[in-house]
């Protein structure tokens, strides 16, 4: 009885370890600053704000982050060629962990947009994400 008392203990041990250790990722993903925004000749401005994260872990990528963002054209005409520049920045030291560019499209005035981009991250470190419209058209 106690053996068998001793090898469930242990069992139940090793099977919490391997959960802890495959739970996932430890950071949550914040936004660089206030969130970006990127202006054109005419003063057009369009802004990226973050949504909503997810973080997660798989055997075959490691740890990914998704996010979620709302590219707004708050002004009075329609801005064409939007692509929004995503990065994933290490919080401690700033370097630069994964890239993306997300193409948005055309954004029509006071309207929204929301692009969603999955970004390969370290499992024990710590994130924020820089979130930057680049506009090439009018």
């Amino acid at each position: 009885m106690i053996r068998s008392r001793i090898l469930f203990i242990t069992l139940t041990t090793l099977v919490l370890i391997g959960f802890s250790i495959s739970g996932g990722c430890l950071s949550v993903l914040s936004q660089a600053g206030t969130g970006e925004s990127a202006s054109l000749a005419n003063g057009t401005a369009v802004r990226a704000t973050l949504l909503d994260q997810d973080a997660d872990w798989g055997p075959s990528r490691g740890c990914v982050w998704t996010a979620t963002f709302q590219v707004f054209n708050p002004g009075s005409t329609a801005v064409q060629g939007v692509t929004l520049h995503l990065e994933l920045v290490n919080a401690k030291n700033g370097a630069v962990r994964d890239t993306k560019d997300i193409f948005v499209g055309t954004i029509g005035p006071g309207s929204a947009k929301e692009a969603r981009v999955t970004l390969d991250g370290e499992c024990l470190d710590e994130y924020t994400i820089r979130a930057v419209p680049i506009l090439t058209g009018s």
